[in-house]
């Protein structure tokens, strides 16, 4: 939870290992943090966010239930609206895969759209208080959020990374 007490100690960087020394000694010392980069690499990735993707999970779950309802409504519509050819069975299995398999894509991409976008907090209408706009062009920053007592701490070990500068402001 952020208080009215909390300061954002905005670190921008020429370099980008630079920028992920500063984030590991602020994830030492358990601060929150945003990092940003004007470019997406994996080593950033690496460091910020080590765990797997739940975005898989929802893919997974998604394309499932829309495999179960392709199958089913195409089953159902057979079985309540039954037209006899020859002697087939009324639920013919092969009929049944093309349904299937339209509503499996359907689902998984939609699935995985809307879970990209919950993950990634997409989108982001409000700018925060550390964004500057520096970085979407040429900059690393990190912004490192912090109670008023820990600026100094936060900011020296910002200076001690290899920050170009250090900003401190009202909030994260």
């Amino acid at each position: 939870m952020v208080d009215s007490s909390t300061r954002a100690v905005v670190g921008i960087f020429t370099y980008m290992d630079d920028a992920l020394e500063a984030v590991k000694k602020v994830k030492s010392a358990n601060h929150e943090y945003r990092m940003y980069s004007p470019v997406p690499r994996h080593e950033i990735e690496e460091v910020t966010y080590p765990e797997k993707s739940p975005v898989r999970i929802v893919s997974l779950a998604c394309a499932l239930t829309g495999c179960i309802c392709g199958w089913s409504l195409a089953i159902l519509c057979s079985l309540d609206w039954p037209m006899r050819t020859s002697a087939k069975n009324i639920a013919s299995i092969p009929a049944f895969f093309v349904p299937g398999y339209e509503w499996t894509i359907l689902f998984g991409g939609l699935g995985t759209l809307a879970a990209i976008f919950v993950f990634c907090k997409i989108p982001n209408v409000l700018r925060t208080a550390g964004y500057d706009p520096r970085f979407s062009h040429d900059k690393f920053g990190v912004v490192v959020a912090c109670a008023g007592n820990q600026v100094d701490d936060v900011k020296k070990r910002m200076m001690d990374s290899g920050a170009d500068e250090v900003d401190v402001r009202e909030s994260l």
